[in-house]
Formats: structure tokens, sequence, C-alpha cells
């Protein structure tokens, strides 16, 4: 039993071998049959691929109808939109290089003081006449009273030198009247003893000549005090005058103690506050009116058929969603490198030419401007249009 199942194993096993070997090569065979065909069929598909690259280098080497129509058009279209833009734009001068502009009023102290209060915050609508911002007036008010005893004192001053020259004026009055009485008593006793030696004695003639001498001495003397006297009432009528300007300025300094807004417009870079030490000349900040216009400043070689009076269509960068409208108003009389720094000397070392830009004012069409005139401030960035077809 051992021996038939040995046979049989081994018979089992020997099969499995026999069949393994036919499996095994067929694969073989099927891939030198497969790589024949291959062989065969490359020669075919080289000939279709170079036919392919011959017919792309002929389609590559001259255009077809088609693309030449359509290229044509296209060229035909980009010449007539050239000449139209031409024709257009020829009509029309424009820049970049333009603000807008307004009146700009720097507020600042006209005297030094403390801020009392400030009655006016940034952005603020103010009208002419209304408060900005008050000092301390409490040494302006000392000065004044100071200055208004010294006008006291000048004119007490004054009426004393009114009361010398009167009081020297009588004087003088008096002086002259004993001077003309000596003058006749000496005239008198002269001709007595002239006529008749007997009638006045020698002594007594000296003695008339010696009160006559001394009358005019007394008049001149008295003329010379009331002159004097009348000299110091004209520099006591000065010292009242000079007082009362004194006065006039310790008053006008007061009212520097309130500031208030030159014109109508809006509150602008605010940079005081209360407490504050302030120098006169210190900027404190601005009021901006609402009345702006645009300066331009173009080319010289664009001014050639520029004119006042000639419409203008104006695009802000800020307010984008409108279209502003306006007119040419006037030119500056002179570039701006005549009115910088430092203007150009061509008169020395070599020179080259640049181009000159002449500012030119548009103002806008009142009712373009009208419902968006908070939001043109000086200083935004524009860009009009001029149209030279109008006058």
């Amino acid at each position: 039993m051992s021996e038939h199942d040995e046979n049989d194993h081994d018979g089992v096993s020997e099969v499995p071998s026999r069949d393994r070997q036919p499996n095994e090569k067929p694969p073989e065979r099927d891939r030198r049959e497969s790589d024949g065909k291959e062989d065969e069929k490359k020669p075919e598909e080289k000939k279709n691929d170079e036919g392919e690259e011959k017919e792309k280098k002929k389609g590559s080497g001259k255009p077809s109808k088609k693309a030449l129509i359509i290229g044509g058009i296209v060229v035909v279209l980009i010449a007539v939109g050239g000449l139209l833009y031409y024709l257009h734009a020829r009509n029309y001068v424009s820049t970049d290089d333009a603000f807008v502009a307004g009146h700009v009023h720097e507020i600042s102290s006209r005297v030094p003081g403390t801020v009392l209060s400030v009655l006016v915050d940034d952005n603020e609508a103010v009208h002419k006449g209304n408060t900005l911002l008050a000092l301390d007036p409490r040494e302006f008010d000392l000065s004044l009273e100071k200055a208004r005893a010294q006008l006291a004192q000048s004119r007490a001053q004054a009426q004393q030198a009114q009361a010398q020259v009167t009081q020297q004026s009588a004087s003088s009055a008096q002086a002259s009247a004993q001077l003309e009485k000596a003058m006749t008593d000496f005239q008198r006793v002269t001709s007595l003893y002239q006529k008749d030696l007997k009638a006045v004695s020698k002594a007594e003639v000296d003695t008339n000549s010696a009160e006559l001498k001394s009358a005019k001495a007394a008049f001149e003397a008295s003329k010379a005090n009331e002159t004097s006297a009348r000299a110091q009432r004209e520099v006591a009528q000065a010292g009242v005058k000079n007082a009362e300007a004194a006065v006039h300025d310790a008053e006008l300094q007061l009212t520097f103690t309130t500031i208030n807004a030159p014109v109508d417009g809006f509150v602008a870079k605010k940079t005081v506050e209360s407490g504050r030490r302030l120098q006169p000349g210190q900027a404190l900040m601005a009021v901006v009116e609402s009345d702006v216009w645009v300066v331009a400043n173009l080319k010289e070689t664009q001014m050639a058929e520029v004119k006042i009076g000639q419409a203008v269509t104006i695009d802000v960068d800020a307010v984008p969603d409108h279209e502003f409208k306006g007119r040419v108003d006037s030119f500056q009389q002179g570039t701006g490198a005549v009115f910088a720094l430092l203007p150009p000397d061509n008169a020395t070392g070599n020179f080259t030419k640049i181009v000159q830009r002449v500012p030119v004012k548009i103002v806008f069409e009142p009712d373009s401007i009208r419902g968006y005139g908070n939001r043109l401030v000086p200083g935004l960035s524009v860009a009009p249009t001029i149209d030279l077809r109008s006058r």
C-alpha cells in the first residue's frame, strides 16, 4: 500500500511538471509575434508622420486666405479708430496736473496770552464774527486801567500848564504896563529937565532912566516865562494825546483776547487747547471757505488755443460718480518757475530747455457743484478737459 501510494504520489507530481512547460513557452512566442507585427507597422506609421509634418510645414509657411481677410479687417479698424481718436482729441486739452484750490485763512493770536477757552472743533461750520477762542483778559484789563490813570494824570498836567500860561500872560501884561509907565515918566522928566534945569534934578532923571531899564527887563523876562509856559502846555497836551493813544491801544489789546472767525467757512487744522500759552503770530487753526476753484498747470505747448470762457469738464478723483462742469476764468501772469523759491537763471551755465507750465484758473459752474460743496475741498486731485471748440 505504501508503494502504491508512492507511485500515485509520483504520478500526481509529474503531471504539473508536464503541464507547466507548455504554459511558459507561449508568452515568449506571443511577444516575438507582436514584435514582428510592430516592426511591420513602423514603416507605415513613419510615412504617415512624415506626411503630416510636411503638411504642417506647408501650412505654416503660407497663411490662409481667411487669416489674411481677418488681419486686414483688424488693421482697417485700428486705423479708423486712430483717425477718429485724433480728430476728437485735437479739439480738447487735458492734464492731470491740476488740483482744487480755495481761500484758507490762517488764524493766529495778535497778542501774547493764555488760552482761556476754545469754542470750536475740527471741521465745524462757523460764520463771520463767531468766537473761535478766548484768552485770559485779566492782564489786559490791568493794562487798560493803568493807561486810563496815565491819561487822567496827563490831562491834569495839561490843565496845570494852561494855568501857568494864563498866569504868565497876566505877568507879561503887568510888565508891559509898568514898562509903558516907566517910559512915560522918563520922557516927562527928561523933557522938563531939558526945558528948565530947576524944574527937576539930574538925580531924578537918572532914577527914571533906571526904572525904565528895569521895566524893560521885567517885561522881557515875563515874555520869556510866558513862552516857556506855552511850550510846557504843548508838552502837556502832547502827553494827553499819548495817554489817549495808550488807552486806545490797551482797549484794542483787550479786544484781541477774543479771536473771531474772519469769514464763513469750516474749521480745519486746529492745534490749540485751553491753558496753552500763546505768542503773537502763532498758528492756531484755519478757516476754509466753501468757495473753491481748479488750478490746472497746462504745458506751454497746450496754451495756443486755450481761451477765457471755454467750457471745461472736470473729473474729481474724490467724486468719481459725477462729472463737474466749469469754464476757463483766467491765466496766471507768469509760469510756475517764475514764482519758485529759487527761480532758474538761464543766463549762466549750459542751457537745457524745459517745457514750462502755466497755471490756469478754472471756476465751477454753480449748478454743477450744487449738493457737492462739502466734498470739494482744497488740495483734491482733478483732471480737467478743456473744449477748444467752445468760446
